[in-house]
């Protein structure tokens, strides 16, 4: 049982010392780590936001004052009803 314990944490620490730092390493020459820190703007981003069903901010909630779409039913900030 104790070698079965001890086995399972030399793996533990194989992982940590080496596969995090080779991970680590592929990201940067690959250049995907400079994306995870970037921030998303463009495009993608203003595509989140122009569905041709979604409305334009018109309208406060009633709780919280945050800005709310009309279609909207109840509010994503404070979870009020939306009337």
């Amino acid at each position: 049982m104790m070698m079965g314990v001890g086995l399972l944490f030399m793996l533990l620490i194989g992982v940590v010392v080496i596969g995090i730092p080779a991970l680590l390493i592929a990201l940067v020459a690959r250049g995907d780590l400079a994306k995870l820190f970037k921030p998303q703007t463009g495009q993608a981003q203003s595509d989140q936001f122009s569905s041709p069903h979604m409305t334009t901010v018109d309208r406060k909630c009633p709780t919280c004052g945050r800005a709310v779409r009309l279609d909207w039913n109840i509010c994503p900030s404070c979870g009020a009803t939306l009337t």
